[in-house]
């Protein structure tokens, strides 16, 4: 019994590793992308800041 609890412990201790670093990986190049579009002038031209109410355009 102790045996395949902590076989099952190991196996989920791994992946939840696995899991969190994958979640910090990937909100990390989210955040540059979102850097990266908000400093773009190209962006900032062609896509003004529209604070209108929708159906009012």
């Amino acid at each position: 019994m102790n045996q395949s609890l902590s076989t099952f412990l190991k196996i989920a201790v791994t992946v939840v590793v696995i899991a969190a670093l994958l979640f910090v990986v990937g909100y990390q190049m989210i955040d540059d992308e979102i850097t990266h579009y908000q400093t773009d002038d190209i962006a900032n031209t062609n896509h003004p800041l529209d604070t209108s109410a929708p159906g009012t355009r």
